[in-house]
């Protein structure tokens, strides 16, 4: 989950609780289970790909299943400016799932 996406013209908070919403949803009906690689961390998912890397590297874990994402978008940033680092996060799920293929524009209020 990225807390600096934005979908549309929402709120970034808006926009975590949607991601969130969305991601979560689709794990329930896959029967995805999250890996809580860290036991102190306050969320089962993590808004920071770089701790997320670093905990992979401590627990020296096999690979994992999946890496569920909410978007492409959500990483791109990260993808972008660390090509290296995103290849290594990658590497350690056998299979990494965007939840969206694209996020459409959300408006709070249509005027009818």
């Amino acid at each position: 989950m990225n807390p600096n996406y934005k979908i549309g013209d929402l709120h970034t908070d808006e926009s975590l609780a949607i991601q969130k919403i969305v991601t979560d949803r689709y794990m329930e009906e896959n029967n995805i289970s999250p890996v809580i690689l860290n036991p102190y961390q306050i969320h089962p998912y993590y808004t920071i790909p770089h701790e997320l890397l670093f905990n992979l590297q401590s627990k020296k874990t096999g690979q994992i299943d999946c890496l569920v994402l909410h978007s492409l978008e959500t990483i791109e940033r990260f993808n972008y400016i660390y090509p290296e680092k995103w290849l290594e996060l990658s590497g350690y799920f056998k299979e990494v799932i965007t939840v969206t293929t694209q996020t459409p524009p959300v408006r709070k209020y249509e005027a009818k």
